[in-house]
């Protein structure tokens, strides 16, 4: 076969090349190819590639006999870079708000930002320990630990609700699927809704409809997911030495949200000082009326002058009691409805308790 495929070389390739060519006038061949390679799928584009890839082939050889006669080594050709090499993987270092921004951040947001009159909380907090001891009974009866919504003195107020997690409850919830357990440590998943029924009947005396205030929107103050909680950054532990439980019931809690001008929403996630004001300026309103957090757990404090809350203006508490009885007669109703929608799946077998919880 060498010298066979020598031979061919001897004439450059030519006679090859000339066999590749598909379309003829030649009266032998006709309008077909002149070679008898099989080929697979359209033969005109099969030998087309064949022929480019004999004309490499050749350019190669000359290349190679050329270096080989001037007695340069061949080199393999690379191909030229048509943009500079950069750096895989890397991101651009971008500066950061200094201090003195982030407190003139936080000068123009404290005004805007409205929480809940305490006396409303303290109503929610008050109203959880006269039916602590029975919600507590049929949330065990279902693997739920009580002490996650209902820790004494909890201002939760819709405990057996969280927030959905991962994509299964999320689809779960929308509905797209039907799970084939409960979620785990809840009676119902919820998105944003539970939380705000609270502030639309004590603002407007009506449920929330998933229309809100314009131009504001209601942003937790502490973290109330399991995975992702920034708790390890944002809490003291106090008396505790072991991790604390879910905080799901921070989720519903009349003292752990706000309501916050749509354009600062992002920041207050993002930034610890931020987020640390915020969350010292709850508990200084609320830790008279209720435990803000379960029991050996606190928020860090600040020793920094310039960022304690005295320094700020804050906007008056909003909300009064006029329709805080019918909301609190609207949660009853929902947190029984929720505890009856669970054991009536449970007796069809619809689905079944995670044996995780």
């Amino acid at each position: 076969m060498g010298d066979h495929f020598a031979l061919e070389y001897a004439d450059g390739l030519s006679a090859l090349l000339e066999r590749l060519t598909y379309s003829t006038d030649d009266a032998r061949y006709g309008r077909r190819a002149k070679h008898r390679i099989p080929i697979s799928g359209d033969v005109r584009t099969g030998t087309s590639t064949l022929k480019t890839a004999i004309r490499l082939y050749r350019d190669f050889r000359n290349s190679v006999s050329h270096d080989l006669a001037v007695g340069v080594q061949a080199k393999p050709q690379r191909r030229q870079r048509l943009r500079p090499r950069t750096k895989a993987g890397a991101w651009p270092d971008w500066p950061q708000p200094s201090e003195t921004a982030l407190l003139e951040l936080a000068q123009v947001l404290a005004p805007l930002v409205r929480f809940l009159d305490p006396e409303i909380v303290a109503a929610v907090a008050e109203n959880n320990r006269r039916y602590r001891t029975d919600w507590s009974r049929r949330l065990l009866k279902h693997g739920i630990d009580p002490e996650i919504y209902l820790w004494d003195g909890s201002p939760c107020t819709f405990p057996g609700v969280r927030r959905h997690a991962g994509s299964k409850e999320i689809s779960a919830f929308r509905p797209q699927s039907h799970p084939d357990a409960f979620p785990r440590h809840c009676l119902a998943v919820d998105d944003n809704d539970y939380p705000k029924h609270l502030w639309s009947y004590v603002l407007t005396g009506k449920p929330f409809r998933k229309k809100g205030p314009d131009g504001y929107q209601l942003g937790h103050l502490l973290d109330h997911k399991e995975h992702g909680n920034r708790w390890r950054e944002e809490l003291d532990l106090l008396s505790r030495s072991e991790e604390p439980l879910p905080l799901f019931g921070l989720f519903t809690s009349a003292a752990n949200a706000a309501y916050f001008p749509s354009a600062f929403l992002r920041p207050t996630d993002f930034s610890f000082r931020l987020r640390s004001l915020l969350q010292r300026r709850a508990k200084f309103l609320y830790s008279g009326v209720c435990r803000f957090l379960p029991s050996g757990l606190d928020v860090k404090p600040c020793d920094d002058r310039s960022w304690h809350l005295d320094v700020f203006d804050w906007a008056p508490p909003v909300g009064g009691k006029t329709h805080l009885s019918v909301f609190l007669e609207f949660r009853h109703d929902r947190i029984d409805e929720l505890f009856r929608t669970r054991d009536e799946a449970l007796r069809a077998g619809s689905a079944s308790p995670d044996p995780e919880v």
